[in-house]
């Protein structure tokens, strides 16, 4: 499977396009009295903790030798798979239901291992009996621009389109060997959240983002949760969390899992 660039950057070309244009046309839309009446401008700021679980696999580099860069496994290098890690977002209502939010979520991983197989990383080869420390990490800049549809008087339903650009840092250490790996995956999103709102201070989340490039890569965000309104401002919420990346740029190919469930608290103002 190859990264094609021309045909990746055509996608994120035209997801770019299609984020400022939603974007200007939610401005070009209002007016300066209505802005002012209408009261709908406004700021939520969240964070939380993601209790992640890892799963998957990663090559990284080229072949060795004629030998191809190993498939690793998080347990192949001794990677942790579980871990909990803060989620920060900050979401920008503007009149007629628009919302511009922008969320930073890392994945940070390292382990320790004496190696059970022969491993081809990045051009190296770690042999068999080798102790080795490695590290995994990704971080994830997301900006999403939804428009909200009222459905009745207790569901509303959410679409729209956004960018995440994902830095990745794979390495793996040995006394002898030191190498790393570091690549940017810019990916296009479209999805959409459904919330139902039974009670006045209890709702329900739904929510879906990605965007698949064919064989060349694609990113899916689960989520499904409950918000409760605690007091004045802040809102608790809980989730829970399914992350699917498929990176194949650079010479780092892997599909990669996060799921598990979220928790924090959110100010509105």
């Amino acid at each position: 499977m190859s990264f094609n660039n021309g045909k990746f950057m055509k996608c994120f070309r035209l997801s770019f396009i299609a984020f400022v244009s939603l974007f200007l046309l939610s401005f070009i839309s209002l007016s300066a009295s209505n802005a002012h009446a209408s009261g709908l401008l406004g700021i939520s700021v969240e964070g939380g903790s993601y209790f992640q679980n890892l799963s998957g696999n990663l090559m990284v580099g080229n072949s060795v030798n004629g030998f191809a860069a190993t498939n690793i496994t998080p347990a192949d290098i001794g990677l942790q798979t579980t871990k909990t890690e803060p989620m920060i977002k900050v979401a920008i209502t503007i009149p007629f239901s628009n919302v511009i939010s922008f969320t930073y979520v890392p994945y940070m991983y390292s382990g320790f291992k004496t190696l059970s197989e022969t491993i081809y990383f990045n051009g190296q080869t770690y042999n068999v009996n080798t102790n080795v420390t490695s590290k995994l990490e990704l971080r994830s800049y997301k900006m999403f621009y939804t428009h909200d549809f009222s459905l009745g008087n207790f569901i509303t339903l959410g679409v729209g389109a956004g960018i995440d650009l994902f830095t990745v840092n794979a390495e793996m250490n040995s006394s002898l060997i030191s190498e790393s790996k570091n690549a940017n995956l810019p990916m296009p999103l479209i999805g959409g959240i459904v919330k139902i709102s039974p009670l006045n201070d209890i709702s329900f989340i739904g929510k879906f983002q990605g965007f698949s490039i064919g064989s060349d890569g694609y990113y899916y965000h689960i989520k499904a949760g409950v918000n409760y309104n605690a007091v004045g401002p802040l809102l608790i919420f809980a989730d829970y969390v399914y992350d699917k990346i498929n990176v194949n740029v650079d010479s780092i190919n892997g599909k990669l899992v996060f799921k598990g469930p979220e928790v924090g608290l959110r100010l509105e103002f």
